[in-house]
């Protein structure tokens, strides 16, 4: 038996505390994308405590339990459930990659910033992370001004289009912009697999604004209060000024057709993308979101830590 946690309690040293527990489901989830963290990044990050914790609680518990000693693995600061040392020199190198991706952000938000129709655009997945290799995509999340999302899009991808920066084009940093979303489809509670869905959770909190205009990120988060239970600790990001930008849209408004544009963009969508589309929640295509990801992961993630936290 022993004491622990401050809290009067007498507990087995073979059960897990419910902090033991968030703590290792926490690493548990970033192991899947061999992500270690700090004691800090895992009291940020911690997935659906059952309790409300703080930083101090996460320090002492990483420092003084045998239950979790037995199952992490930490070196430098960095906590991982196996191979730290090796995940920490990769989250350097690829923290190096993004810097130089976040330099192509800034030239190219220096355009889309600009541009009618769009009222905010976030960097999104693994550079939302600045977690990206050689081969990673720059993904971005743009939100549309109500009843433009076709118009949004077409504006924002012919430039890359013609820049020939689309993956598949671009030999380094392909520009993808996959994610379209107006205000009104804001609440993606809707677009969970399942009740659980921690990759959502994440990539949602996880959202970095490069342009903001009309405070859409509080709304945002108004609109998914679900977030708060998943991850109570985890507060919206807030990227350097520097990478920033509130330009005045530059653009007189265009007279363009919504209904046309939606037709046209339609009729130019890939088979594989018609094939999902409206199925699940990978491929949405509808006149307030527009969501092509047809390669989805969610399901493997969330198996694969469902997998972990059983096996224990």
């Amino acid at each position: 038996m022993r004491y622990y946690g401050g809290r009067g309690l007498l507990l087995s040293a073979s059960m897990p505390t419910a902090l033991e527990t968030s703590i290792y489901r926490t690493l548990a989830y970033f192991a899947y994308i061999k992500y270690p963290l700090t004691s800090f990044e895992i009291w940020k990050w911690l997935l659906e405590p059952r309790q409300e914790t703080s930083l101090a609680e996460v320090v002492q518990t990483l420092s003084s339990s045998t239950w979790l000693s037995e199952r992490l693995e930490s070196h430098q600061g960095f906590y991982a459930l196996e191979h730290v040392a090796e995940q920490r020199h990769d989250r350097h190198l690829r923290f190096l990659d993004a810097m130089r991706k976040y330099q192509k952000v800034e030239r190219v938000i220096k355009l889309l910033g600009r541009l009618p129709w769009i009222d905010g655009i976030a960097v999104c997945n693994s550079l939302s992370w600045h977690h990206t290799n050689g081969e990673s995509d720059i993904d971005l999340f743009i939100v549309a001004k109500p009843g433009r999302v076709w118009s949004a899009r077409m504006l924002s991808t012919l430039p890359i289009m013609l820049l020939r920066q689309r993956p598949g084009e671009a030999k380094l940093d392909p520009m993808c912009l996959s994610f379209f979303s107006t205000e009104s489809a804001f609440d993606f509670a809707k677009l969970k697999i399942g009740s659980a869905d921690p990759y959502l959770a994440y990539w949602c909190q996880s959202l970095v604004p490069v342009v903001s205009r009309g405070a859409w990120q509080a709304r945002f988060q108004l609109a998914n209060a679900w977030l708060r239970e998943v991850l109570p600790n985890a507060a919206p990001v807030l990227r350097a000024s520097r990478f920033r930008s509130n330009a005045p849209l530059r653009w007189p408004w265009l007279p363009v057709s919504e209904r046309l544009l939606k037709q046209f963009q339609i009729e130019k969508l890939p088979p594989a993308i018609r094939k999902l589309m409206n199925k699940d929640t990978r491929v949405v295509v509808n006149d307030q979101m527009l969501k092509f990801h047809e390669q989805d992961s969610r399901d493997l993630i969330r198996y694969t830590l469902e997998g972990r936290m059983t096996r224990l």
